[in-house]
């Protein structure tokens, strides 16, 4: 290979649209990357998808480069770039997973979702999320880690690497150290973790170590902060020799791919680490791939300062054969030195298959978690009059309950909420979903108004578990992980009582409920420990 081949080869990018247009083409034909990223601007079907990603393995062939890694972020819940609206399966949060208490479960999803991913040809996942969610606040991991517990994570975290690699894709687990005990979102400012290494040793390192057995063939980098592993003060685990090297390499023993997370995110732009910045820092340190949004521009500008990097001597020619080689192992391991194009018709007769959905909704059914019912509320009478208040993440719930569904907003006007508490005083029972309150005080003060009036309230946490500690004294709460269409049929399953709810919680609820809570409920309405 030469330089510029070789320079190619640590770069995964992004770009617009659902076509392989003349800038992709330029990327992989000139600058020899070595991976693209589909986003969900990206995708449209699946056999849209499968002719975009065949036509871009064939351009890199003709270079006469190995096949390219097909990458996408496919966890399940909320991270979910193949949807149900573009003709895919949709598949339980990792939170949800970890709440059916069985870790076949999370092989089981992750099988599924290969072989829907190789049909259209992506070759890598950038999960599971290997993060252990002990942080309340934490405003981006939530229900995308399988819980609060390291234990549980990594044994739930190593079920599902393996049932992504022996079904042909590549797992890498993420965010390595961690980024479960963050109250910032890295795409927007840049977290610290300020942990003695001995509790990062118990906690958050536990997970990455049990992907490492199960030889997961990727990590990926946290842009988070470790005064713990590194000296240099404020400067990110991305860029950091101490985490990616000394910590990963040297003293855990991973030998597979160190991936960066996005280089254009906020945590590295606005700590003083421009793209064309980090980027070169980021492979100095011993990161082997290095992750790229979209945008072209940036990419070349990248790709030259990488290039000018090792020419003068700053990042050694050793350090890059050493990426380079890592990366060409990876794909030989997984045949990816040469791809045979995927049947864009058989992608759509594999994707969003009947028995896919069925598992997908089997597995949810065993999440949805009925953590009070001293009210006797549950499960809900065929007969008796009920209304189902809407925020957009519930629509359809109505429906599924046929009872009377009430639309809102994401945020409930103070008209809403008065129709809302009207609606209450008939002495119905009226079934709420809430998200992401911090964000969305509103529609805590939609809940604190039913409370007000005496409502019947029957509360689900359709999101992250934790919005319930605002409610300490609601008789009747259920939490779901989740609000995709198999979740929000799981969910009114509960609800009818069609189904009993066996999900037990996989995190801890400061003040409320303890890991493990969960109760059932018989058809006649009687709760069961």
């Amino acid at each position: 290979m030469s330089l510029e081949q070789k320079v190619g080869q640590v770069m995964a990018i992004g770009f617009d649209g659902p076509e392989f247009d003349p800038g992709l083409k330029e990327m992989i034909e000139t600058y020899h990357i070595g991976g693209i990223i589909l986003f969900a601007r990206n995708v449209e079907t699946p056999s849209q998808t499968a002719r975009l990603i065949n036509a871009a393995q064939e351009s890199a062939q003709q270079n006469s480069g190995p096949g390219l890694f097909t990458a996408i972020d496919q966890e399940g819940g909320r991270v979910a770039r193949l949807t149900v609206s573009n003709g895919f399966t949709q598949f339980p949060s990792a939170m949800a997973v970890g709440a059916t208490g069985a870790p076949r479960n999370a092989a089981r999803v992750a099988a599924a979702m290969a072989l829907e991913m190789r049909s259209i040809g992506l070759n890598v996942d950038f999960a599971p999320d290997l993060d252990v969610n002990n942080n309340p606040a934490n405003p981006v991991i939530g229900t995308r880690s399988f819980g609060s517990h390291p234990e549980d994570v990594a044994e739930f975290g190593a079920a599902f690497i393996q049932g992504l690699q022996h079904n042909g894709v590549i797992a890498f687990g993420k965010h390595f150290p961690g980024h479960g005990d963050t109250s910032i979102d890295s795409h927007f400012g840049l977290p610290t973790i300020a942990h003695a290494r001995q509790h990062l040793d118990r906690v958050e390192l536990l997970p990455f170590q049990a992907a490492i057995r199960a030889d997961v063939a990727g990590i990926m980098s946290a842009h988070v902060i470790f005064p713990a592993i590194e000296s240099i003060h404020g400067l990110p685990s991305t860029l950091s020799k101490s985490v990616l090297t000394d910590l990963l390499r040297n003293e855990l023993g991973f030998t597979g791919i160190t991936a960066t997370d996005s280089l254009e995110m906020g945590a590295l732009a606005d700590s003083g680490w421009p793209v064309v910045k980090a980027a070169p820092a980021a492979l100095a340190a011993g990161a082997d791939l290095l992750l790229f949004n979209q945008g072209h521009e940036i990419h070349k500008q990248a790709y030259n300062a990488i290039l000018s990097a090792v020419q003068v001597g700053e990042i050694p020619l050793a350090r890059l054969d050493e990426a380079v080689r890592r990366i060409l192992t990876t794909k030989g391991r997984f045949n990816l030195q040469r791809i045979e194009p995927v049947d864009p018709d058989q992608a759509e007769w594999i994707c969003g298959r009947a028995e896919h959905q069925a598992e997908s909704l089997q597995i949810t059914r065993q999440s949805v978690t009925l953590l009070r019912n001293s009210a006797r509320l549950l499960p809900l009478s065929k007969a008796e009059q009920a209304f189902v208040i809407e925020i957009p993440l519930a629509c359809g719930l109505g429906l599924l309950l046929q009872k009377t569904a009430v639309p809102i907003a994401e945020k409930p006007t103070g008209a809403e909420i008065r129709m809302v508490t009207g609606l209450a005083r008939q002495g119905h029972p009226v079934i709420i979903g809430v998200n992401n309150l911090d964000n969305n005080p509103e529609q805590r003060k939609l809940v604190q108004a039913l409370r007000m009036s005496q409502a019947k309230i029957i509360l689900i946490a359709l999101r992250d578990p934790y919005d319930l500690i605002q409610f300490p004294d609601v008789q009747t709460m259920l939490a779901t992980y989740a609000a995709n269409p198999p979740t929000l049929q799981a969910l009114a399953d509960v609800l009818t009582g069609r189904i009993n709810p066996h999900g037990k919680l996989p995190v801890e609820l400061p003040g409320l409920f303890s890991h493990s809570t969960g109760l059932e409920y018989n058809q006649d309405g009687n709760q069961t420990f």
